[in-house]
């Protein structure tokens, strides 16, 4: 002990004393007591709702990045699923079916909210923030995930609190409804807005995609939380088996969907990344750019969206390109390109590519003022 004192003393000067400082756990009667609030559903929560529904509803329509996040902070959503999962772990099913509840007029509230403004609104015309919030895969499963853990962690420990407020913005629960509501608002045909230009005919998935986006958030968390909340002893394996086996298979069935989805985004971007090397490989054999090979290096994907079903994959590409270089022929020209190597690298039956072209015109314009006077 004496000769460990000296070493001790050196390091903890090298350090600043520097050690692992372990946060006191919330005792369970607290954080039971706590669940309990967040179950019901009070006046505060309705108002907060709605406001985060208007909020990003609006920031949607108006393809606001920023305005979407601080819909995502207002949210208050968060806080009865954290009540479900809490519930399932000490197998309160008093608890858990006011929480579910809870979150089931929340849903409906926020769809309803968004619904009402996009029909009030008039709003035809989908953009990016909605479309990129209607494709969910595995990968979003794992954000759902990380940001349970990092949620449910936080709410057990006293000064983790100020934590929540990022998990609220890494797992969107708000945005997917009012984009679900949004789609329902629409036909079976909607327009997509790309900057300036649009492109009509897109089959209306807005509704079921988001929705699904949605769930995969709810039982991401819920299960996690679970986890997280039996890790620390709040509840028991014993008592909670049946909640857990439940919520394990409504994961596993999640699963199906998200992982043909995942298949599907990675063929995107395979498709986006053979796109690119066939423009690259083109340029000297076009006779439209033969004189200026940067025009053809305008092109740009605006938007592609890959649906795959019985090995069969229907491909929509949205172009955007200065006016003459991507004319009918050419189109059809990438297209079988496209199709020829996708069937064989993806091992595809049948693979249908329609490309939409949106113009744009670059105009250059010289200020003659300061030229000299001709004499």
């Amino acid at each position: 002990m004496d000769s460990a004192s000296p070493l001790r003393s050196v390091l903890n000067n090298l350090s600043g004393e520097w050690q692992i400082n372990l946060e006191n756990r919330i005792p369970r009667k607290e954080l039971y007591q706590a669940r309990i609030a967040s179950s019901k559903p009070s006046l505060g929560f309705f108002v907060l709702l709605l406001c985060a529904a208007v909020i990003a509803t609006l920031g949607l329509i108006s393809n606001s990045p920023a305005v979407v996040i601080g819909a995502m902070i207002v949210a208050p959503l968060m806080d009865p699923i954290l009540s479900l999962a809490f519930a399932l772990s000490i197998s309160n099913n008093k608890l858990a079916k006011r929480s579910l509840l809870t979150v089931v007029i929340g849903v409906i509230t926020v769809v309803a909210t968004a619904a009402l403004l996009a029909s009030l609104l008039d709003v035809s015309e989908v953009n990016r923030e909605m479309t990129s919030r209607t494709a969910p895969n595995l990968i979003d499963l794992g954000v759902a995930v990380a940001a349970a853990v990092a949620g449910s962690f936080s709410m057990t420990r006293e000064r983790l609190s100020n934590s929540l407020a990022g998990v609220a913005i890494a797992v969107a629960l708000v945005p997917p409804l009012c984009v679900c509501g949004i789609g329902l608002s629409m036909g079976n045909e909607v327009v997509a807005v790309f900057g300036r230009g649009t492109v009509a005919g897109i089959t209306n998935q807005i509704s079921e995609g988001s929705f699904l986006l949605f769930l995969v958030n709810l039982i991401g968390i819920t299960v996690a939380s679970l986890f997280i909340f039996l890790v620390q002893r709040y509840g028991s394996v014993v008592q909670c088996w049946r909640n857990l086996l439940l919520w394990l298979a409504l994961l596993g069935l999640l699963c199906i969907p998200l992982s043909s989805a995942l298949h599907d985004f990675n063929v995107k971007q395979k498709i986006v990344s053979r796109f690119d090397t066939f423009k690259a490989g083109q340029v000297n054999q076009l006779k439209i750019t033969s004189k200026n090979a940067y025009l053809w290096q305008r092109v740009r994907l605006l938007f592609s969206n890959v649906r795959v079903l019985n090995n069969k994959a229907s491909v929509d590409l949205v172009l955007s390109a200065p006016r003459g270089v991507l004319n009918e022929d050419l189109a059809n020209e990438i297209s079988e390109t496209l199709m020829s190597n996708a069937k064989q690298e993806f091992q595809l039956d049948d693979i249908k590519i329609t490309i939409s072209v949106i113009p744009n015109q670059i105009n250059k314009f010289s200020d003659t003022s300061a030229l000299p006077a001709s004499q």
